[in-house]
């Protein structure tokens, strides 16, 4: 008989500091047309241990550093795009867990903070949302120019995250040099280089269709991750915002 590995168990002080957490997420808004929230950071964290891990001193330092890990990127999407609205971070969660040892898991974690930071609403660059990132539209449109060399990258794989860092320096030297496209912002502005308002209540409505048509690149509130990369998923967007009347002057990225 095949002995199911025990579950690290988590300690009463990651299990609290994962509650604190929930408030951040808002309503807990979630693209996925099956259910009608996005689970809490504590149900997030139980369901991806489940049954895996293994006990000891190792397995609960993994279990806390997956517990931290996944507080340090809640509180970075919070915190540098606080408008935003899907919290679909199931995969991104198992992510953080398949790196494997604690210190990998940690090291991931600020990975993705690094990249809040590079483009949210504290950088030069001011994108609203992290929604593009944790759905996989840059992901996807990234692996379609090269699909022989990048096909076998994940949304999430710390190849993909390298070219989001040089994405970032590049666009910098866009902005600082007032690129038509990416130019010096205002005030308190976003940034939409899309051809398509991105306004709240515009970016749930379009997001919530492209679920329910199947044109989401990546299904982050599924542990498997499904995926897909061979469709245009930016033009498809585009084209179905504009069909909702939610078009306006500029071009996608």
């Amino acid at each position: 008989m095949t002995q199911v590995p025990s579950t690290p168990a988590l300690p009463a002080e990651e299990r609290d500091a994962l509650a604190r957490l929930t408030p951040l997420l808002g309503a807990r808004a979630s693209v996925a047309p099956d259910r009608p929230c996005a689970p809490t950071p504590l149900a997030l964290v139980e369901q991806v241990m489940d049954g895996s891990g293994g006990s000891g001193d190792e397995g609960r330092a993994r279990a806390r550093a997956l517990a931290r890990g996944l507080g340090e990127v809640i509180r970075a999407v919070a915190d540098n795009f606080p408008d935003n609205i899907f919290w679909d971070l199931d995969y991104l969660t198992l992510c953080l867990w398949q790196a494997g040892s604690a210190p990998a898991t940690l090291d991931f974690a600020r990975r993705v903070v690094s990249l809040c930071l590079g483009f949210g609403n504290k950088s030069k660059l001011r994108f609203r949302y992290a929604h593009d990132f944790l759905y996989g539209y840059d992901w996807a449109r990234w692996v379609m120019r090269k699909p022989e060399e990048r096909a076998g990258v994940g949304p999430f794989d710390l190849a993909f995250f390298d070219y989001l860092d040089g994405r970032q320096q590049a666009l910098c030297e866009l902005v600082a040099s007032n690129d038509r496209k990416y130019s010096q912002l205002n005030g308190r502005e976003f940034r939409n280089p899309f051809s398509f308002i991105r306004e709240p209540p515009e970016e749930r409505q379009l997001h919530c269709l492209l679920a329910q048509v199947d044109l989401i690149p990546l299904k982050a509130w599924r542990l498997d991750g499904e995926r897909r990369w061979d469709l245009p998923f930016t033009d498809l967007r585009a084209r179905l915002a504009e069909r909702l009347g939610l078009a306006q002057a500029g071009d996608g990225r």
